[in-house]
């Protein structure tokens, strides 16, 4: 800590030894009840709104430093990219949930191999394969919707989007089975889209208990009651996908060739893959976690801001209007003049896609990274292997970089609007903005995100309005992140219109 408060970086106040800045960060979240993050909201607290490059925090043993601003980002992805790599803190907090996924693993020949093989299978013939599959749950999951008239479109979106993703990655057949899963001792069975996610949320919150905190070096085992439950549960979503390559192989020996053009098909065929199930399984869960969540999160949080501005929703509208032949017409037509071509055309509808990216990023923190050899970033002096977590939230929210930061303005991203510019009405920084980081450690799901947002958005609101039903919600929506404990609930009508 010493090392770096000697070059000007700040470090919270409240430091004890053995829990570092723990009793701090818990006073502070008993006394505010954070709704964002409580180590987001903490950081900007203590620095009124104004954090600096570099901040400092320690978990019990382990010092952290946060990454707070653009200046940061441009030799961390660029001009020092090299010695840019995943630090193992995050590893080791999800290691039963992914396994030693590209997500989580160091840059090395394995990982840029496997990285090469899921990047072709997410391009060209084979995303177009996966977007027909989600024009299909898409229509399906609507007709269900609509039939419904009121719907909580946080859990809903999310529940299309598991199925969707499930669906790409194993076939259509096994979109969305029952498994078992254990919570407070009981065993039930639920959908393994749910599972996957909230295996997810549990894998994190085990990071906040007590004995890890004092002894993080317990993170490979699981002690508590907490711990022995997301360990069961991470195991049945693993033995379920286990059963399917089996199934996947028998019938390739009896064949000859893998059916479909599913994730794990691809996979299956691949060299890379072809003698490690468990590699295979590593991939398939988070591919599913990354890519459901946050389109999940994407699409939900749009259709609200869209509920709460006429003038956004009638331009998005206008567009689809302009450029689709059959919108506001027949659904099955619509989905199939949907294709790679067309939806590159939707200039408006992107820039409210990197809006909502920008206001309410979908991962408002990154996972744990480091440098692979002592460098100076912005000034300072970074020890090698010490970690670092980009505070992507703030980054999307600093008030020299944003005009109205806190304000739904899709225009910023139109290079002719005055809103493009900084608050000073200078070029704003271009990693100012970076949802899916960047670098050689840049978030495979990218395009994919962004395609599979523009063929799902106009589908859904083909002949159909989401409103609000809360009215306190249409005027503030409550803060939806794909790494929140406890998701809100907001209600949605559909209304059909001509």
């Amino acid at each position: 800590m010493r090392f770096y408060e000697k070059q000007g970086v700040p470090f919270h106040s409240g430091f004890l030894p053995f829990l570092g800045h723990y009793y701090e960060l818990i006073k502070f979240q008993k006394k505010n009840n954070p709704t964002l993050h409580p180590l987001i909201e903490y950081i900007q607290t203590y620095f009124d709104q104004k954090p600096p490059v570099f901040s400092g925090i320690i978990f019990s043993q382990r010092l952290c430093l946060f990454v707070n601003r653009p200046e940061a980002l441009r030799e961390l992805f660029v001009s020092k990219n090299r010695f840019f790599d995943k630090h193992p803190s995050s590893g080791n907090i999800l290691k039963k949930i992914a396994g030693d996924s590209i997500a989580f693993q160091k840059s090395n020949q394995i990982w840029a191999k496997k990285r090469k093989v899921i990047s072709s299978s997410l391009y060209k013939q084979k995303l177009i394969v996966m977007l027909d599959i989600m024009k299909e749950i898409v229509l399906e999951t609507k007709d269900q919707w609509a039939k419904q008239g009121t719907i909580d479109i946080v859990q809903e979106t999310s529940n299309m989007m598991m199925t969707i993703i499930l669906a790409c990655a194993f076939g259509r057949q096994n979109e969305n089975p029952l498994i078992n899963y254990k919570e407070k001792g009981e065993i039930r069975q639920i959908q393994l889209g749910q599972a996957l996610s909230t295996n997810l949320g549990r894998a994190i919150e085990r990071e906040f208990q007590p004995y890890l905190i004092f002894f993080p070096e317990l993170f490979p085992y699981y002690l508590s009651i907490l711990d022995q439950e997301v360990k069961y549960n991470a195991e049945q979503v693993i033995e379920y996908i286990r059963k399917i390559i089996q199934i996947k192989r028998v019938n390739f020996a009896q064949t000859g060739h893998y059916e479909g053009d599913d994730l794990l098909s691809v996979l299956l065929q691949d060299d890379v893959f072809q003698d490690s199930d468990q590699m295979i399984i590593d991939e398939c869960i988070t591919f599913f976690i990354a890519g459901s969540q946050t389109i999940a999160v994407a699409i939900s949080n749009f259709l609200s801001y869209m509920a709460q501005s006429q003038e956004h929703e009638n331009q998005i509208r206008m567009e689809f209007g302009k450029l689709l032949q059959n919108y506001g017409m027949d659904i099955q037509k619509l989905a199939q003049e949907l294709d790679l071509r067309k939806i590159e055309e939707f200039e408006y509808l992107k820039c409210c896609y990197n809006e909502t990216l920008r206001i309410e990023p979908p991962l408002i923190i990154s996972s744990s990274v480091q440098l692979t050899e002592d460098q100076q970033i912005a000034g300072v002096n970074i020890k090698q292997d010490d970690m670092l977590i980009i505070n992507i939230y703030q980054i999307h929210h600093n008030k020299d970089q944003w005009i109205d930061d806190e304000k739904f303005i899709p225009e910023r991203f139109n290079p002719q609007s005055q809103y493009y510019l900084t608050p000073a009405g200078t070029q704003r920084d271009q990693f100012s903005f970076v949802p899916f980081l960047g670098g050689k450690r840049i978030c495979l799901g990218k395009t994919f995100a962004e395609n599979a947002f523009k063929i799902i958005v106009p589908l859904l609101m083909n002949n159909y309005k989401f409103v609000l039903c809360d009215d306190k919600q249409k005027i503030q929506k409550p803060f939806f992140n794909a790494i929140m404990f406890k998701r809100p609930q907001v209600f949605m009508k559909l209304e059909r219109i001509n």
